[in-house]
């Protein structure tokens, strides 16, 4: 469950350190109200991270979620969302990083006037892959599917297991890389396997499993952006990612890679087949995912992220 006492902690030695004079404050939802009413007060200015779509879509969607799959209601408390909707009030700016978020937070009376677009990048040094002729896969041997991220029902795991229970494919191995937060998950994951899912869990440094994957899935039903889908196109893959991931702004659907709509696991499995069918096809867009994301190198992004912040500083 997200923590909202650790975010008023946090908020809460924050306020009692910051200055009593104008300042700029740049901070996550959850973990400024108290801090935006201090610098508020003394004339400074508050910006704050979007972090996602808009705290009321995100409390929705996961809240939709967990009782499809009867795992109880949303992670994030109602305290958590009466916190974040009070700092999108005090925050003189709020940074996004795609047009999901933009549009989520139109639609929901945010003006347009406060969003300030600021780019996320990653260390595209680090994040490479092996030649693409090492991506080639040998008849019969495993067609190696990547999912990086917490794995919860927010980011859409089960509809990337069962796109896989449909294809009924026994060459297809999903990797899933991140944290488990509920026992339930992890049941979850055991229920497809019974039902002949080929599924390895593991946690830490993505990196050698990417480079060893053939395919990378972002299946999320809510993501302001996703930082993993463009490392994986860093590393040579390309991405299948869904509409309700900030990502499919980096994606040309069929040329770098996918956008399939959320919560269809026939698209996905689609998707998957048609990659996994078509090396010549696959192979080529992983090329062209890593000459893309080359573009999002996080020294250019933080250049970019500057820029944008200007109006904070006056």
């Amino acid at each position: 469950m997200q923590s909202s006492l650790t975010g008023r902690q946090f908020d809460a030695g924050a306020a009692e350190r910051l200055p009593e004079r104008p300042i700029v404050y740049h901070s996550f939802p959850g973990f400024a109200e108290r801090s935006f009413e201090k610098v508020k007060r003394w004339g400074g200015v508050t910006v704050l991270e979007a972090a996602t779509t808009h705290a009321d879509h995100v409390y929705e969607v996961t809240e939709a979620e967990h009782r499809k799959y009867r795992m109880g209601g949303s992670p994030f408390s109602r305290q958590w969302l009466r916190r974040v909707r009070r700092e999108y009030e005090l925050a003189d700016f709020i940074t996004i990083a795609s047009a999901l978020q933009r549009d989520s937070f139109i639609s929901r009376g945010v003006p347009a006037e406060k969003l300030l677009y600021a780019p996320l990048g990653i260390d595209t040094a680090r994040f490479t892959g092996p030649p693409p002729e090492f991506r080639r896969r040998a008849t019969g041997s495993k067609f190696r599917i990547v999912q990086v991220g917490q794995i919860s029902l927010r980011k859409g795991f089960i509809y990337l297991l069962e796109a896989v229970r449909l294809l009924n494919d026994t060459e297809i191995e999903v990797v899933l890389i991140g944290g488990i937060g509920w026992r339930a998950i992890r049941e979850t994951i055991e229920h497809f396997k019974r039902m002949g899912v080929s599924i390895r869990h593991a946690s830490g440094d993505p990196l050698p499993a990417l480079r060893e994957a053939h395919l990378y899935v972002h299946a999320s039903v809510e993501d302001g952006f996703g930082l993993a889908p463009l490392e994986a196109m860093s590393s040579g893959l390309p991405a299948v990612v869904t509409n309700q991931t900030g990502m499919q702004d980096l994606i040309e659907d069929g040329e770098d890679g996918l956008v399939v709509p959320s919560r269809d696991p026939r698209r996905l499995a689609d998707a998957i087949a048609l990659l996994k069918n078509d090396e010549a096809l696959r192979l080529a867009m992983g090329e062209a995912a890593a000459r893309k994301a080359r573009n999002h190198d996080a020294g250019a992004a933080a250049r970019r992220y500057a820029s944008a912040l200007r109006p904070a500083w006056g």
